[in-house]
């Protein structure tokens, strides 16, 4: 039986339909890569899939119902699972869930629900976990367990609640976090700091995707949606908590974060005034300060951002005049639309009071972004 020997079955990226037999495992008991990914099966999943399998992967389909236990409990060697983008819905995993060796959690797109599965405390050697856009709820910081090895977390798009989980701080390679349309309150924690990676001082690279792998990591840069794939991630090192209901000032170790290259605070209630050590972070590509309560001048040390190619500091209460200097010659005026006590190029007011349309000043080239 040739199926029996079977180790490898790949056949994503095709028109294939109908529901799965029940006892699909049955029939390739030495399976170990399950690639079923970006077809048109629909129906409920199999009740049981074989817990030898190390890669799972089940995303791009029309399935629904829950995700059937033998796959929350009894699949100690899975390193991979993408049941992302499907229409499946029910809670996580169980407290009693173990999933000792997975590296990869892919189940962004679906409507899942309940709180973060604090199960995941098992799963020590994670090093992607993408949940984004599902109906998760509950406060984060009761839920969300240390992980040491995580380099990605994509929690954008639920109902999570509370304040910003410090135990973020404890996670020292994370690369990209997204927390961004979410209910979460309170202070930027000042422990932000603690993360070495985001310090530009991480050795470690980020947790590829498998080969063969369809699922990327979609996040927000310069103010639009990008699938990141591969060794592309390893150079993606950001943070967006926008869209929250975030409050107090920018706490001042968010400024030492020499690493990251966007970073978008957008949609909150921060106030205060922007600091001048952001200019310290010199790998920035991306900053979005928009829709907050910040007040106060801009530093001019932010002209010293030679990489920054979005900027966006728009409906705050900034006050004085916009700086015109290296990439700051290239931002138009919808960087700064709502801040009525700013003044100068690209703003239709002049620094005097003044409403004549300003001289056109010569622009600087952008920088390369990677």
């Amino acid at each position: 039986n040739i199926t029996s020997k079977l180790t490898i079955l790949d056949i994503s990226d095709n028109f294939l339909r109908g529901t799965l037999p029940e006892d699909i495992n049955l029939n390739f008991s030495e399976l170990r890569h399950l690639d079923l990914s970006g077809n048109s099966f629909n129906g409920n999943l199999p009740m049981f899939f074989s817990d030898q399998l190390q890669m799972l992967d089940l995303s791009n389909n029309q399935f629904q119902g829950e995700i059937p236990y033998s796959i929350k409990s009894n699949m100690s060697c899975l390193l991979y699972l993408g049941l992302s983008q499907n229409n499946l819905t029910g809670d996580l995993f169980p407290k009693n869930s173990s999933l000792p060796n997975l590296r990869w959690l892919h189940l962004n797109n679906n409507r899942l629900s309940g709180t973060f599965p604090y199960a995941l405390s098992k799963s020590m050697k994670l090093r992607i976990i993408d949940i984004q856009n599902n109906e998760l709820s509950g406060e984060l910081s009761s839920y969300l367990p240390v992980l040491p090895k995580l380099n990605i977390l994509i929690l954008r798009g639920n109902q999570f609640e509370g304040q910003l989980p410090v135990k973020i701080c404890q996670m020292r390679d994370l690369h990209l976090l997204d927390l961004s349309e979410n209910d979460l309150s309170g202070d930027i924690p000042d422990c932000v700091d603690n993360v070495t990676s985001w310090l530009g001082r991480s050795e470690t690279a980020v947790g590829y995707l498998p080969d063969g792998s369809r699922n990327g990591i979609v996040f927000t840069t310069k103010g639009r949606r990008y699938i990141y794939k591969a060794v592309v991630l390893s150079f993606l090192m950001g943070v967006d908590v926008s869209c929250n209901r975030l409050a107090g000032k920018i706490p001042i170790q968010m400024t030492r974060l020499k690493g990251i290259r966007i970073l978008n605070v957008s949609n909150n209630l921060l106030t205060g005034q922007i600091p001048s050590s952001l200019g310290n972070l010199v790998n920035l590509e991306s900053l979005d300060l928009s829709h907050n309560n910040i007040f106060g001048v801009l530093p001019h040390e932010l002209v010293g951002l030679g990489l920054l190619a979005a900027f966006n500091v728009s409906f705050n209460n900034l006050s004085g005049m916009i700086p015109i200097e290296h990439q700051f010659g290239t931002f138009e005026s919808d960087s700064y639309l709502g801040n009525p006590d700013l003044c100068g190029h690209p703003l239709q007011i002049k620094c005097n009071g003044s409403t004549e349309t300003p001289p056109i000043y010569a622009r600087a080239e952008k920088s390369v972004s990677i």
